[in-house]
């Protein structure tokens, strides 16, 4: 009876040992599958935000070399004219006439649809903390010079409106028109306005140039994060 009952414990017994091992096998392919599942995923994020701030690098590369290389040259011009010792307001009323005031082309669209998706989704819990901390900063950079470019550029069209309320703009109406309205404007009130404008102008494009290069350079970085990241699993 007592061997019985030996034999009944340890075939109880192996049969325990068999099912714990086998639960602990699954639970490994389980968690082999879900890491995998993961990696997977986060993979595809990793290619979407390589993609995504490609997009922007182009782009904000190009809106640089559009301000540098036209509105802040033309705009500099022209504030170094009005800085010369002998200039009159006469001469502003001249280059009023003659220049008009500046277009602005200050606003960055940037591509944050896979960003969004993470953070709502919760799955950005996916990447490493520093891979985060890259990416929530270059996020802040973002909003930071969209915020500070809007507010500049909404001063300046602020004046750019009055300014045009009250000084008619050459391309507006023909020239013979033209030239007997600003036969009659007084040089004194204006130069004050238009100096004014250009000043503010030539304000909203420098620090839009500023922020974007950070936010360019903090792109390009975390670029080289992601690529690197990319080339791993290659």
């Amino acid at each position: 009876m007592e061997n019985k009952t030996g034999r009944y414990l340890k075939y109880a017994l192996g049969e325990i040992v068999l099912v714990v091992i086998g639960i602990l096998i699954a639970l490994q392919v389980n968690t082999w599958y879900e890491a995998s599942k993961k990696n997977k995923l986060k993979q595809v994020y990793v290619q979407n935000l390589i993609n995504d701030l490609t997009k922007d690098t182009i782009q904000l590369n190009a809106r640089l070399k559009e301000n540098e290389e036209g509105f802040v040259k033309h705009s500099d011009s022209l504030l170094a004219v009005i800085k010369e010792p002998t200039t009159k307001a006469k001469d502003v009323k001249n280059m009023a006439q003659i220049s008009g005031l500046i277009g602005l082309r200050t606003m960055n669209t940037y591509n944050t649809n896979t960003l969004n998706i993470l953070t709502s989704t919760g799955n950005i819990d996916l990447f490493e903390d520093f891979i985060i901390q890259e990416i929530m900063e270059l996020n802040r950079l973002q909003a930071f010079e969209i915020g500070v470019s809007n507010g500049n550029r909404n001063s300046y069209f602020s004046l750019y409106s009055s300014y045009k309320e009250n000084y008619v703009l050459g391309e507006d109406i023909n020239q013979a028109l033209a030239e007997q309205l600003w036969g009659n404007v007084d040089p004194v009130k204006l130069a004050p306005h238009y100096i004014n404008a250009l000043l503010v102008n030539n304000h909203a494009i420098n620090r839009y140039l500023g922020l974007t290069k950070e936010v360019l350079a903090k792109t390009e970085e975390l670029l080289d994060i992601l690529n690197a990241q990319k080339d791993k699993h290659d």
